[in-house]
C-alpha cells in the first residue's frame, strides 16, 4: 500500500493539496514508528513469552485497523489515456528519468541515520552508544513536527527544486559535522553529532517535499500512476546502493569518505534545478510550472 499512495493521492486528492497531504503522511508514520519502537522497548525490557506475544498481536490488531481504513476511501477512477501516442509515456519522458535517478541517488542520504552513524558513532567516536538513540529520537521528533510546514517551500515546482539545492547542502554540512566527531573528546563529539543530525534532518525535510512536488508537478493528469511509479523506482535504486556507498565511504575511508559523501549530495543536489528546467522545457505548453501545492492556514497546520 505504501508504494500505491502517491498514485492514490494524485486521483484522490486536488492538485493544490497533493504535496502537504504527503507530508501529513510521512509525519503520521512517524509517529507510527515511534509508538511502535517504544513498545518494543517495553517487550524487550519484559524478556517474557507474554510480552512477545502480546506485542505480536498488537501489530495484527494495528494492521486489521489499517485494512479497515483502507477499506473506506474513495474509489479513485481511471484517467482515460489518449487515444494515440505510447502508453508507457513515463519511461519515454528523459529529462523526467533523469530527475528520478538523481533524486534516487540522493535518498542514499536516508541510510546516513540507520546504517553509517550508528556504525561510525560505535567504532570511530568517543561518543556514547546511546547517542544512536538520542540522534533517531531527533529525527523522528523533528520530521514529526516540521515536515508539513518544510512542505510550504515546495509550493511550485521551481521552489521546489530549489529546495532540493538546499537539501544537498544541508546533507554536506551533516557530513562535514559527522565527520569532525570522530577526533573530538566525549562531550565535543556528541556535540558535534547532535549539529549533524539537525542539519540532517532539515535536508531530509526539504528534500522529501522537493520530490514530492516534482514528481506530482511534472507528472500530465492522465500519467500520474505512470509517473509515481517511475518515481518511485528512483528511490528503490538509492535504497539498493546506499548500504554499499555509505558503508564504503565513511567506514572504510573515514574522514575522507565522509568529506566524500557530503561532496556528493551537494552535486546532486545542485542538478536538481538544471534537471528540472530541463523537464519544464518539454511540459505542453513550456515552461509553465503552476503551483502544485499552496500552503495551508496556520491553524490547520499539524506544526502551527
Amino acid at each position: 500500500m505504501h508504494r500505491r499512495q502517491p498514485a492514490l493521492i494524485a486521483g484522490a486528492v486536488p492538485p493544490d493539496q497533493r504535496v502537504r497531504t504527503r507530508a501529513y503522511l510521512r509525519a503520521t508514520t512517524n509517529v507510527g514508528i515511534s509508538v511502535g519502537a517504544v513498545l518494543g522497548g517495553f517487550a524487550i525490557a519484559a524478556d517474557t513469552r507474554t510480552a512477545y506475544v502480546a506485542l505480536i498481536l498488537t501489530a495484527a490488531a494495528a494492521s486489521v485497523i489499517a485494512a479497515a481504513v483502507f477499506l473506506r476511501l474513495p474509489t479513485v477512477a481511471p484517467v482515460a489515456a489518449p487515444a494515440h501516442g505510447p502508453r508507457l509515456v513515463a519511461l519515454r519522458d528523459r529529462p523526467f528519468l533523469a530527475f528520478t535517478l538523481v533524486d534516487g541517488l540522493m535518498s542514499m542520504h536516508f541510510s546516513l541515520l540507520t546504517i553509517a552513524l550508528p556504525l561510525w558513532i560505535a567504532g570511530h567516536t568517543r561518543a556514547p552508544a546511546w547517542m544512536i538513540s538520542a540522534l533517531t529520537l531527533i529525527n523522528t521528533v523533528v520530521v514529526v513536527l516540521l515536515q508539513v510546514r518544510a512542505a510550504r517551500t515546495a509550493a511550485t515546482v521551481p521552489g521546489a527544486a530549489r529546495a532540493a539545492r538546499r537539501a544537498g547542502v544541508a546533507i554536506a554540512l551533516a557530513c562535514v559535522l559527522f565527520a569532525a566527531s570522530g577526533a573530538l573528546p566525549t562531550a565535543g563529539a556528541i556535540g558535534l553529532l547532535g549539529l549533524g543530525a539537525l542539519a540532517h534532518v532539515t535536508g531530509e525535510l526539504w528534500h522529501s517535499a522537493a520530490g514530492w512536488a516534482i514528481s506530482f508537478g511534472l507528472a500530465p493528469a492522465e500519467a500520474q500512476g505512470q509517473y509515481q511509479g517511475a518515481y518511485g523506482m528512483g528511490y528503490e535504486l538509492g535504497k539498493m546502493l546506499a548500504p554499499v556507498v555509505v558503508t564504503t565511504l565513511a567506514l572504510g575511508w573515514g574522514v575522507p569518505g565522509w568529506l566524500t559523501l557530503g561532496a556528493l549530495f551537494l552535486l546532486l543536489g545542485g542538478l536538481v534545478p538544471p534537471v528540472v528546467r530541463w523537464a519544464e522545457r518539454t511540459r505542453p505548453g513550456g515552461t509553465g510550472a503552476g503551483l502544485v501545492t499552496r500552503p495551508a492556514k496556520r491553524g490547520a497546520d499539524l506544526a502551527g
